[in-house]
């Protein structure tokens, strides 16, 4: 299996993804009415008998192989409290201030603002890791504290949170900006998950590093997680200009119903993620664009289909990650 869904969390962002016998949870945000952890890691992990481990080898919680938290804002770690609850990450991968790595990739906690209880536990659990593992077979090491477990289908991208918080364009927008970035291969199909960078994160990015610029050069992107949830602060213009072909087959959209009588100081999302110059329409629901408020969206990167589902229930997101067997 190489399936992922994005599931509908409103305006925040949670994902799961399993890529043969590695499951893989990236961002924890929930919703008033959706947790991703009660109403499906939860039933998941019962119903496929997940192992259960934790780091002291004991039975007691759910293994999940990696977790990527994409960045520190509350929308994307909100659901971690419940879920280190209940489950225990073999790796865990998020921006921190673990003093076992170099001091590059350690986070300016004075760039952050207002009281997070979530951020606290998050970057208190990551005080517990270490970036020293002797002969880890995915070159973990203080001068390469996050890695992909599978790098040949996920590969990690970010800019070092020092280098961040030194650059004048960069800095305004720092807890965005530092954001981990995801691009998925596999079966000459492509995903791209980019936390909440900004325009000129992105920007940054792509000219400081090769292999990220490579990858949108040589495979394109098909399924776009538009970043910071659609927001024109973080329409790359240079994205779609890199993307091989300069549009995706679909712009996907982690963002709430906007009530139309709404008071919300946000802005709405931005129109070009719907436009033709940006997207292709090459899948199965024919849209440029979708919001996941509109239904949890599955992705099948094995599958030799244009296919993606989006499914309202969320059972019907529990029947693809269970075979037939174990149904």
């Amino acid at each position: 299996m190489k399936k992922l869904v994005i599931l509908n969390v409103g305006g925040a962002l949670a994902s799961y993804a399993e890529i043969d016998d590695k499951k893989v949870i990236i961002d924890l945000g929930k919703s008033t009415d959706f947790s991703p952890v009660d109403n499906f890691l939860i039933p998941l992990a019962q119903k496929r008998s997940f192992r259960k481990t934790d780091i002291a080898g004991n039975t007691e919680k759910y293994h999940i192989d990696q977790l990527f938290l994409s960045h520190l804002d509350n929308d994307h770690i909100s659901d971690y409290e419940k879920f280190r609850e209940k489950f225990h990450p073999n790796y865990m991968t998020c921006p921190n201030d673990n003093e076992t790595q170099d001091s590059i990739f350690k986070i300016i906690i004075s760039f952050f603002t207002g009281e997070n209880n979530a951020r606290k536990l998050v970057l208190s659990d990551m005080k517990t890791r270490t970036a020293n593992v002797p002969g880890n077979p995915y070159g973990m090491s203080p001068s390469n504290p996050l890695v992909s477990i599978i790098p040949e289908i996920m590969k990690l991208f970010y800019i070092k949170p020092t280098e961040c918080g030194n650059d004048e364009n960069l800095k305004p927008g720092y807890a965005n900006n530092i954001s981990l970035l995801l691009f998925f291969h596999s079966n000459n199909k492509t995903l791209l998950m980019p936390g909440d960078i900004l325009k000129e994160g992105m920007e940054c990015l792509i000219k400081r590093n090769n292999d990220f610029k490579k990858q949108l050069n040589d495979f394109g992107v098909d399924f776009l997680i538009a970043p910071h949830h659609g927001l024109a602060t973080s329409f790359s213009e240079r994205l779609f200009q890199e993307i091989k072909g300069n549009k995706t087959r679909l712009n996907i959209i982690s963002e709430k119903v906007r009530e139309e009588d709404s008071d919300e100081n946000r802005s709405d999302v931005d129109k070009r993620y719907y436009d033709s110059n940006y997207s292709s329409g090459e899948n199965s629901l024919k849209q440029n664009a979708v919001k996941t408020s509109m239904g949890h969206i599955v992705i099948d990167l094995e599958s030799d289909e244009t296919e993606i589902k989006q499914c309202s229930d969320i059972n019907d997101v529990l029947k693809e990650f269970i075979p037939v067997s174990n149904s």
